[in-house]
């Protein structure tokens, strides 16, 4: 009898902890720069060790969908957090918690926002969008469904080996669903560190670009780096750059298109404009930096339409974000 009833007391305790949410869900950790609230626990998690991350910069508006007035793209390791914070706390006391603390890390404040007339009545539709909501538990789709004293907080520590980009919302459920959450306070904190992506494809010199345009017609390269949602090319792209020149130099003859891809992350004819001039920063580097001869040359972009792997993945993207060398 004895340990039946300690048998239904653990049970007891367990659920509870299952429906109060007062323990952390298998498999999350806190992130190591950014302490968490007191006494809060997390009840959504998600990381990848390379991610994308809209930052949202101006407040959300309809205009054929929900999307923000302006925003910022940024890659790199993400790890996305969905805090339960504990009873009787405001969202303005939690709010002024992190930044304090970001503030004290060396963050700098690049947008903020309070309130329905600040963020946009319809901000938590696009923050907590279906494709956006995490999906550890069948109850997360709901706990930004009518929020109240919304609170945003965007934020950026710049540093050597790569910049750190913090976006904290913060809500009050106003709803009786999910019953754990209903009349508290939920985070979203997101923290994104800009890192190189780990090279899959191997880089290609002269010799095998010029094998593989005579024998396919094209080669696909993947060392050609721009900064996200621009066309500048990057310093790190030297080598391949230096590559190309020496194909072109080595083969008189040769005349190449320069072909721009995209993922098919934003719209169709934003992503063919700037792969587009994705292609034209090529020929200008080359036509400047290296000396070659512009009329063998011809930049153009194609955007999403010629992807080499699903853009349901991140290394599917990965794969479609390229530039082609295809023989004239």
């Amino acid at each position: 009898m004895h340990k039946i009833l300690i048998l239904l007391t653990i049970f007891c305790l367990n659920f509870v902890i299952a429906q109060t949410g007062q323990k952390d869900i298998p498999g999350s950790q806190n992130h190591p720069m950014i302490s968490k609230y007191k006494d809060s626990v997390i009840v959504g998690y998600a990381f990848q060790e390379y991610g994308e991350l809209t930052l949202p910069l101006g407040k959300a508006v309809l205009n054929n969908n929900v999307a923000y007035l302006k925003s910022q793209k940024e890659e790199g390791k993400l790890t996305r957090l969905l805090y339960l914070i504990p009873p009787k706390r405001s969202t303005l006391e939690v709010y002024k918690n992190y930044a304090l603390e970001l503030e004290k890390a060396g963050f700098e404040i690049l947008f903020t926002c309070a309130g329905d007339d600040e963020c946009g009545t319809l901000f938590h539709q696009a923050i907590w969008a279906p494709q956006r909501a995490l999906k550890n538990s069948r109850d997360l789709s709901t706990i930004f469904a009518m929020p109240s004293e919304q609170r945003l907080l965007v934020a950026k520590l710049t540093r050597p080996e790569g910049d750190v980009f913090v976006s904290l919302y913060v809500a009050s459920n106003d709803q009786s669903e999910p019953k754990w959450a209903s009349k508290k306070v939920t985070a979203l904190l997101e923290i994104l560190e800009t890192i190189p992506m780990q090279e899959a494809m191997v880089s290609v010199n002269a010799e095998t670009m010029s094998k593989e345009i005579n024998t396919a017609g094209h080669i696909a390269l993947y060392g050609i780096y721009f900064d996200v949602d621009k066309s500048d090319i990057k310093p790190q792209s030297k080598p391949v750059l230096d590559e190309i020149a020496k194909l072109l130099n080595g083969n008189p003859a040769l005349s190449l298109y320069i072909v721009g891809h995209t993922d098919s992350t934003g719209t169709f004819q934003h992503n063919m404009n700037l792969s587009q001039k994705r292609a034209q920063s090529v020929v200008k580097s080359l036509a400047s930096d290296y000396k070659i001869n512009a009329k063998r040359l011809s930049g153009h972009g194609v955007g999403p339409l010629s992807p080499v792997a699903t853009n349901d993945t991140d290394e599917g993207k990965a794969k479609n974000r390229r530039v082609e060398l295809i023989k004239k």
